[in-house]
C-alpha cells in the first residue's frame, strides 16, 4: 500500500510538471489534480470499508468549472 501512495504522489508530480511545461490553463491543472485526489480517496474508502461515490462530485466540479 505505501508503495502505491508513493507511485500516485509521484506520477501526480509528472504530470503536474508536464502539463505546467504545455501551458495548460489553471483550471485544467485543478480539474485534473481534484479528479486525481478522488479517485484517491475512492481507493482508500475501499480499505477503509467505508461508502464513497465520487462520481456526483466529479459531476458537479464540471460544470462548475465549465469545461
Amino acid at each position: 500500500m505505501i508503495w502505491f501512495i508513493f507511485f500516485i504522489i509521484v506520477a501526480l508530480g509528472i504530470n503536474i510538471a508536464v502539463m505546467v511545461q504545455k501551458q495548460k490553463s489553471a483550471r485544467e491543472i485543478g480539474l485534473f489534480v481534484t479528479i486525481i485526489l478522488l479517485g484517491f480517496a475512492d481507493w482508500i474508502s475501499i480499505f477503509l470499508e467505508r461508502q464513497f461515490n465520487p462520481n456526483q462530485w466529479i459531476a458537479k466540479l464540471i460544470d462548475l468549472i465549465g469545461l
